[in-house]
């Protein structure tokens, strides 16, 4: 076995010290919410702010450190540098394990889905229902998702359901376009480059490029559903319609650097596969 160089050393040491003082830090916040969520007196929607709040800080916080131990460099267009819009649906594709981490990061009020596991733990199932994230494996979950977008919140949602396989096409699932399609919402897309690969799925933890990870976040044209797809057609239509113009959108927007525009889709007529 080949002896490790200093820089490499370094790179995982605080590599290793960045996910514990982020383990140590959301452990934290849950122990607090978990204490709140049992105080009578603060209203919900208070607490929903609150704990929206920290988690922002908290993600802004690891991402700069992150750059501060050279282990990533990130760059956000102004876009996606504002708040989200209100009532809107941001979709993002997912090359990476802390792609919601940097969104958080830029936005303080802002709704996602949670896997079941983490819902139903003692501590993050009481941060994600204080702040209003919804159950990925709920039968109600399109439900929640519409109700909160037609209040005014924003919604993430990667597509995907999970991070980018190596050498893979995207394959979009149909959850995003559903709630899309329910709701009415406009879709603002976000392209999320990482260069060199680093936290895919297949990926530990300490496999980190030297020089570290590039991440650079591009902000779409805001997408219309009438825009996308012939909201005359049958629900069950629509959505595998929007499925297909959304991974479409997204591949031609990889491949070719650049976004081509979504074609307006006429009423009666069906997208070509």
């Amino acid at each position: 076995m080949s002896e490790l160089r200093p820089s490499k050393v370094w790179q995982l040491l605080s590599a290793a010290l960045a996910y514990f003082l982020f383990g140590l830090g959301a452990l934290c916040i849950g122990v607090f919410f978990r204490v709140l969520s049992v105080v009578p007196l603060i209203g919900s929607l208070r607490k929903q702010k609150w704990i929206r709040w920290w988690i922002h800080k908290g993600c802004l916080t690891f991402i700069r450190l992150l750059r501060l131990f050279g282990l990533v460099r990130y760059e956000y267009d102004s876009a996606a540098k504002q708040p989200a819009l209100a009532g809107h649906i941001l979709i993002a594709n997912h090359p990476s394990l802390i792609d919601a981490v940097f969104m958080f990061a830029v936005n303080k009020n802002l709704c996602c889905f949670v896997k079941g596991a983490l819902w139903h733990n003692f501590f993050t199932g009481a941060v994600a229902r204080q702040a209003g994230f919804i159950p990925n494996n709920s039968p109600e979950s399109v439900a929640m998702a519409v109700s909160k977008l037609q209040k005014g919140e924003s919604l993430l949602i990667f597509p995907e359901g999970t991070r980018s396989q190596k050498g893979q096409d995207l394959l979009f699932k149909r959850g995003a376009s559903n709630i899309a399609v329910a709701s009415k919402a406009p879709i603002i897309p976000i392209l999320i480059k990482c260069h060199p690969s680093v936290l895919k799925k297949e990926d530990a933890w300490y496999h980190i490029p030297d020089g570290g990870a590039r991440f650079e976040f591009v902000t779409g044209p805001v997408l219309q559903l009438e825009q996308c797809i012939d909201t005359a057609q049958a629900k069950t239509l629509q959505y595998r319609q929007l499925t297909r113009v959304l991974q479409t959108f997204y591949q031609q927007w990889i491949v070719n650097g650049h976004i081509t525009p979504v074609q307006p889709v006429q009423s009666g007529k069906k997208l070509a596969p």
